[in-house]
């Protein structure tokens, strides 16, 4: 498996497009978006070209270190003959600066194949700049802690518990998240007012998915449309990339961005939305504000702490 697992680390920054980019950010993430693009297309020498003819992987889980590129070539090799359909994608966490020439980028990865169970990482990458070009010089992955319950998986959401209330002013969307019985599951409930009359009702369900290691949500709407997400962090924005069927039958998708900007405020947007295959305008953001937590209704002058 080590072997395989090396290859998920470069797709790093490619799905966060959350993350607030310098240029130099930029530049590196323009060099892991052309790694994926030859990874895709299964080509073994841009692929391996893209590695320190000194860079080194090693598995944490299972000690397994492979040095040079003539070695990380021949694993590559390997991968490509064996995992043809292999899907894979990541989410970074920090990118820091050792030196202007020098990059530790740090994040999670998620590798599908088909008939097996998503397998997440976590990973650590020294990226290092020779002339005009970033190569890989050391990567390390090893297995992603699991939780001790699922209220521990969703701790990091808990901040939203409460009423919350968006700033369309025609029709309005009023979110209550609240915890199930044994805090198991975060559940918001949401509705949608044009007047006096209620136009959309629905329900999301919010929990911890064990065997992929990731959070999940469920929605369920009213109008007999439903959908899931699978969420993934990147600094204080999450990225839910979700599935729905709409009530006429039709298949959508996209991914939805959340972003916190304080304790009660936060922004919601959905870009690379499809409806039976063809693309929507990516929405402009919306933003929401706490009108209530647990503990009663928020003020505008004191934010409440971070629970």
């Amino acid at each position: 498996m080590g072997q395989f697992k090396m290859l998920v680390m470069p797709l790093l920054v490619v799905v966060c497009s959350t993350v607030a980019l310098g240029a130099d950010d930029a530049a590196i993430q323009d060099f892991l978006r052309a790694y994926v693009d030859a990874f895709n297309k299964q080509d073994l020498d841009a692929v391996s070209a893209m590695w320190a003819e000194n860079g080194s992987y090693v598995d944490r889980e299972t000690g397994d270190r492979t040095e040079g590129r003539a070695a990380i070539r021949a694993d590559l090799a390997e991968v490509f003959k064996k995992a043809a359909k292999a899907h894979l994608e990541g989410t970074v966490d920090r990118v820091r600066w050792l030196k202007p020439d020098l990059a530790r980028v740090e994040g999670k990865t998620t590798t599908s194949v088909p008939d097996e169970e998503p397998s997440v990482s976590q990973f650590s990458a020294v990226l290092v700049k020779q002339g005009e070009k970033w190569l890989f010089e050391a990567v390390e992955e090893m297995p992603v802690p699991q939780p001790s319950s699922a209220n521990d998986a969703l701790r990091e959401l808990q901040w939203l518990e409460g009423d919350w209330v968006d700033d369309s002013k025609d029709s309005p969307v009023v979110s209550t998240f609240q915890w199930s019985a044994g805090r198991a599951f975060l559940i918001r409930s949401f509705s949608t007012k044009e007047g006096e009359q209620t136009v959309r009702l629905g329900t999301q369900i919010i929990g911890w998915d064990p065997r992929s290691g990731q959070i999940r949500s469920w929605t369920f709407n009213a109008d007999g449309s439903f959908g899931d997400g699978v969420w993934s962090k990147t600094g204080d924005a999450w990225s839910i990339k979700a599935t729905q069927t709409l009530s006429d039958g039709r298949a959508a998708s996209g991914t939805y961005i959340v972003s916190r900007v304080d304790d009660n405020t936060l922004t919601l947007r959905l870009i690379g939305q499809e409806i039976e295959g063809e693309s929507v305008p990516a929405s402009d953001p919306v933003s929401l504000r706490r009108v209530s937590d647990a503990s009663g209704p928020a003020t505008q002058n004191e934010s409440k702490p971070s629970k």
